[in-house]
Parts: C-alpha cells; structure tokens; sequence
C-alpha cells in the first residue's frame, strides 16, 4: 500500500508540473502565437499608429483658428521596404467592413475624415478597442488596443500655442532674423505622461517646411530616433543659418498623447489623441535664388486650409 501511495503521490506531481508548462507556454503565447518571434530588424517596419486629433492654425498675433479633428492611422515602414503589406483595422463590436491602409510609398495609410467638432469625430470613430491585422511576407502583427481614456472619453491635449524668440525677445513670426538663433517655445503640455506600458512616451514633434515643400527641420520619431523629443522639453533651438533670407516657411509643434500601446510580433504600435498648431514664417533679408512653389502645401493631411502636396 505503501509503494501504491507514493507511486500515485509522484504520478499526481508529474501532472501538476505538465500542466504548469502547458500554462506558461498559453501564456508566452499571447498576443501573437508564433514559434519564432521576429526581431524589429526583421520585420521592415518602424511601427504603427491610430490617432483622433484637433489641428489649429495660428496666425502673425498669436490668435488661433481651428482646422479641424482628424481621424486617421499609419504603418511606418523602414527604408528599403519593397511593399506587399496589407493592414486592417476595425473597432471591436462594429458590423462596418475592416478600413484598409493605402500605400502612399513612404508610408501606409488610413484616412478617416475631417470633422467641425469631437462630437462628430466620436460618432464617426467612436472610442473603444480597435484590432489591427498587418501582415507582410516578413512578419504577421495582429494587436488589440483602447483609443478612449479611463472613462472612456476623448482626452485631446489642450491647443498649442507657438511663440519664437530670438535674443531672448519675442519676434513676430513674419520678421524671423535667419542669422540668428530662433527658439521655439510652446504652451504646456496639458495631459503629457509617461507611458504606463513603458513603451513610448508622449512626444512632441516640431516640424519645418520650406517654400518648395521640403522639411528642413523634424525633431525625430519614436522608435526611429532614440532621443525623439517627449512631453517633458519646452522648447527647440533653431540655430542661425538654417533658415535662408527673404523666404516663406512653414512649421508645426505637435502633441501626440499616448492612449494606449502594445508591441506584436516584433512591431511597436499605439493610440493617441493629438492635437497641433501649425504657424508660416517669413524671414528678414533679400531672396536668394528661390525657387518657392507658387502656393505653400500642406504640410501633412491635417492641415486642410491649404493644398496638398502631391
């Protein structure tokens, strides 16, 4: 009897530690079950993104109009990508067909609209959890994430308002000396944080444009950039002779707010709230051999009071 009771006793533990394994293999498993994970290197994209966002124009007083809110998503992909990627999204609960990426070449994209109000945006895109399905002949990123907050409202960061200065005074955004250096220095961050999941933490992005359309000046992109710039600087320093003479240019400063985020097979993703303010600068001096576009595009498809590039 008493060999039986051991027996049994040692058979019992065998089980328990079978099922153990079973249990942390189901968990390591999640949220994309793959016997070999790929590396970032190997997956040829950056990463993704899901915002609703407010977009203000400021004008040479400092006054601010609102453009719109803005509903769309992108797929970042790394140099040299050769394409054949497919991406879907769709909110959990929806019976509405899966909205699909669109490859514009240097990125993939989802353009959701442009609304007079959140009321609207939130009746087109309303908040909850939304699925993403990217797949490409390299990796297979399927990932579930919330774009709403605690309470499952939309947490748009306050309006930025930019100001520049130069020799420590303020100057008007039409009277911008090139020679010298032009700080750029913008209101608080509202809602800015560090992200609980400790993948990306909120960001500012400061962008400028020239006259023919190409960006001069771009403080980086998580995941791209390691020192990308977050909620937590104040301003960016532009220094002297960056701008030319006698020429139009065009900037934003952008507060993307990290609702949530996940990395899947490899390949960071999350969800914002965003908002920016977009300003035009002209500079002092005479024009030297310009080649300025007849019109200033639009710097990206939130800014809607002017043409887009193409």
């Amino acid at each position: 009897m008493t060999d039986l009771a051991e027996v049994s006793q040692r058979l019992l533990r065998a089980i328990r530690r079978w099922a153990g394994l079973l249990l942390v293999g189901s968990t390591l498993c999640l949220p994309a079950c793959s016997t070999e994970e790929a590396t970032p290197e190997e997956t040829g994209l950056w990463f993704y993104v899901l915002v609703k966002s407010s977009n203000y124009a400021q004008d040479a007083n400092g006054e601010l109009t609102l453009l719109n809110y803005h509903f769309f998503s992108e797929i970042f992909p790394k140099p040299g990508f050769k394409g054949g990627l497919r991406g879907e999204l769709q909110r959990q609960g929806s019976s509405d067909a899966p909205m699909v990426y669109v490859d514009r070449g240097k990125d993939f994209y989802f353009e959701g609209g442009h609304f007079d109000s959140v009321a609207e945006a939130d009746e087109a895109y309303p908040n909850g959890v939304y699925d993403f399905a990217i797949t490409n002949d390299r990796v297979e990123v399927r990932a579930s994430m919330t774009l709403g907050d605690a309470n499952g409202e939309t947490d748009i960061p306050a309006p930025i308002r930019i100001s520049l200065l130069q020799d420590d005074s303020l100057v008007s955004p039409l009277a911008v000396d090139h020679e010298k250096d032009l700080r750029v220095v913008w209101s608080d961050y509202s809602n800015g944080a560090a992200d609980a999941n400790g993948i990306v933490d909120d960001m500012i992005f400061v962008v400028v444009q020239n006259c023919q359309g190409e960006r001069i000046v771009h403080t980086g992109l998580p995941f791209q950039n390691a020192d990308y710039m977050t909620f937590r600087e104040k301003e960016l320093l532009i220094e002297g002779g960056t701008l030319k003479p006698g020429e139009p240019y065009a900037m934003f400063v952008e507060f993307p707010h990290v609702v949530d985020s996940s990395v899947a097979a490899g390949v960071p993703g999350f969800t914002s709230f965003a908002t920016a303010t977009y300003l035009d600068i002209e500079t002092t001096g005479e024009t030297i051999d310009s080649a300025c576009l007849a019109e200033m595009p639009a710097m990206d498809t939130g800014q809607t009071d002017r043409p887009a590039q193409h």
